[in-house]
């Protein structure tokens, strides 16, 4: 008997189209899970970020880091002297400034009497004590003599130029080696004729001789100026006043 074959090509048919079925969802299966894989591969694979080992925040994205700036250090203050009793003393050193001309105020010319003498200066009255002055020689003297060192002589040239220095720090308050015009000592020294200046100590406050040439040995520059056994000659002036008394000695090798 004859037998159509329809049936047994729509069986075919069905199988077919199972395996199909079959196959696409594996193949979807396969799709999924390959991009779940990657999925989870880019985010392994993604920068955790830096990590910064100093305390200070990272500089921003984009902008340039700031070049440090040394600070300059702050600046040592410097030793204020005392207003009384102080004094300071300046090694020699030979000036080659040629001298020049004598200013007609600023030299106190030399005096041999033992009387104080008065000046002017500006609204104080300055007193000039050539007695003082005497006195400061006479310890100077003293205390070279002890150390061995020949006297002093005094010179007057070197006497006008200590006077002077004298009346500059009293008429203006500056205790200091340095005229107002710029001077050295020893351009003061060469102005008042004397060109073998050595050495000048200088004082403040000092209410007596005795005080003044203490407070000198007691300091070591200002002692060695002193007990110098190849200085020769010495002048001296006192001059009292406002911060005073004002005290000056300068030393020749002459």
């Amino acid at each position: 008997m004859w037998q159509s074959s329809h049936p047994r090509h729509t069986q075919r048919s069905a199988r077919r189209r199972s395996h199909l079925g079959a196959l696409v969802c594996l193949m979807a299966a396969l799709f999924f899970a390959g991009v779940l894989l990657g999925t989870r591969m880019n985010d392994a694979a993604e920068p955790t970020g830096h990590i910064y080992l100093s305390e200070t925040a990272p500089p921003a994205a984009g902008t340039p880091t700031p070049t440090p700036t040394h600070k300059p250090a702050r600046p040592r203050a410097d030793r204020i002297p005392r207003s009384t009793t102080t004094a300071t003393a300046m090694p020699r050193v030979r000036s080659r400034v040629q001298p020049t001309r004598t200013p007609t105020g600023d030299l106190v010319p030399g005096y041999t009497a033992g009387d104080p003498v008065r000046v002017l200066g500006g609204d104080a009255v300055l007193q000039v004590s050539p007695a003082m002055a005497a006195k400061v020689v006479s310890l100077t003297n003293a205390a070279r003599a002890r150390r061995g060192c020949a006297p002093l002589r005094v010179d007057a040239r070197l006497t006008r130029s200590a006077r002077a220095h004298s009346m500059e720090m009293a008429s203006s308050g500056r205790f200091e080696h340095g005229s107002p015009d710029g001077a050295s000592p020893w351009d003061r020294m060469e102005r008042a004729g004397y060109r073998a200046g050595a050495a000048e100590n200088i004082g403040r406050g000092y209410a007596s001789p005795e005080e003044a040439v203490r407070g000198w040995l007691d300091s070591r520059d200002h002692r060695q100026n002193i007990l110098n056994c190849r200085i020769r000659a010495i002048g001296v002036g006192v001059v009292s006043g406002p911060g005073g008394p004002w005290w000056t000695q300068d030393f020749g090798y002459s």
